[in-house]
């Protein structure tokens, strides 16, 4: 088993969001090429997203702010911020991916480089590798779940309001959106408007999935190795010949492997950061929409309320495995019989100690961890938020 062998969903969404896959140093390479025909689609998705976010402020500032009752306004404003937050969120994910992606096939080529070789007994791989797998393949169900609930909405909605007498044909889109062409009455200019939105969500659902794939992969990786390092200082019986010399070998690979996690949040800083900014306000408008909306437009904003729970969940319960993982290494070293080592040993195993001391925790541009904790306080400040506007209609 090999860390490529990991890469299945990781691919897929790459296939979805019209980029090539990662590729490092010992990796097979791809049989099919990198089309243009891909790279069409991407640019086209990223400049809808662009359009997108820039026509939802329009529409709002055009039609939502005008609203007289309080209730209409906070119902437009909701609404607008919720699918704002929706797209900002998954245009982030391509900025991110987009302007990291060297240094993320760099990381993936040290992990490849020190990932366990299949005769070791110190390290848990299969079971690693089948949590993992299970976690991405939900992510990537559910994802798919929602971009084709989301985008054939305003379909069957239009289809049921046709087929139903009594109902003038609303031409309702996914988001309210402003386009520079007659919308509500044109089938053409309908057809249209969904397609764009459609193309956008697309590229940026791929991105998410991407996302959220890596810090699966990353956080199993982080994992793997520090429950192997565990393990290790648990056998390391100071007695037996070599004893130093192996206990030198961890204390590095202790180090590397915290590195190798900076480089992981350094990479995925502003992941983290919009995730988390993006998550308390779109839980909480989404929220709001449900309420005030119409039953239509309520199941549309359950899905994207949902989408973004899961979202942050994911990546706050992954920052809180690795911290999870990281806490055994001191216990590990703690009950090793150092007592019996002479004190050049305990000296070394005292420096693992210090250096173990705090679980390694992600962090959001050194600020709030990534853990369930902060989900926990984006839950409760997100519902305060939705009880104080709440409050306004």
């Amino acid at each position: 088993m090999q860390l490529h062998d990991h890469m299945k969903y990781v691919d897929m969404g790459c296939k979805m969001a019209c980029i090539p896959r990662y590729q490092w140093k010992g990796r097979p390479t791809e049989r099919m090429l990198y089309a243009s025909e891909q790279r069409i689609v991407f640019l086209l998705g990223t400049i809808c997203q662009i359009f997108q976010i820039a026509g939802v402020l329009i529409y709002w500032y055009c039609n939502g702010r005008l609203a007289k009752d309080t209730g209409t306004f906070v119902a437009q404003l909701s609404e607008m911020c919720s699918s704002f937050t929706l797209t900002v969120v998954g245009f982030c994910n391509v900025y991110a991916l987009s302007v990291n992606r060297n240094q993320i096939e760099t990381l993936l080529e040290e992990l490849q480089e020190i990932y366990p070789r299949s005769r070791s007994n110190h390290y848990r791989c299969q079971h690693y590798f089948d949590m993992a797998m299970a976690i991405m393949r939900i992510e990537f169900l559910f994802y798919m779940f929602f971009y084709v609930y989301y985008n054939s909405a305003p379909v069957l909605l239009l289809l049921w309001e046709h087929l139903h007498e009594g109902y003038d044909l609303s031409y309702k889109t996914q988001t309210n959106t402003w386009f520079p062409w007659q919308v509500h009455g044109s089938a053409l200019g309908f057809a249209m408007a969904v397609l764009s939105i459609t193309v956008g969500s697309f590229v940026g659902v791929g991105f998410s999935i991407v996302t959220q794939n890596l810090v699966c992969l990353f956080a199993f990786q982080l994992k793997l190795h520090y429950d192997g390092i565990s393990s290790q200082l648990v056998s390391l019986d100071c007695r037996q010949p070599g004893a130093h010399q192996e206990l030198r070998i961890l204390i590095a690979y202790h180090s590397r492997i915290l590195q190798l996690g900076d480089q992981v949040n350094n990479i995925l800083n502003f992941v983290f950061g919009s995730s988390l900014v993006g998550a308390t306000i779109a839980i909480c408008m989404s929220s709001i929409s449900i309420l005030l909306l119409d039953f239509a437009s309520a199941c549309k904003y359950v899905s994207s309320l949902v989408a973004f729970v899961l979202y942050n969940f994911v990546i706050c319960y992954m920052g809180t495995e690795v911290s999870s993982a990281s806490g055994k290494v001191l216990p590990a070293a703690f009950y090793n019989n150092w007592y019996e080592g002479d004190l050049a040993y305990r000296r070394m195993l005292l420096i693992l100690m210090m250096r173990a001391t705090k679980p390694y925790m992600w962090r959001t541009y050194k600020l709030a961890p990534v853990s369930i904790t902060t989900y926990m306080a984006t839950l409760k400040f997100s519902y305060q938020m939705f009880t104080c506007v709440r409050s306004l209609k």
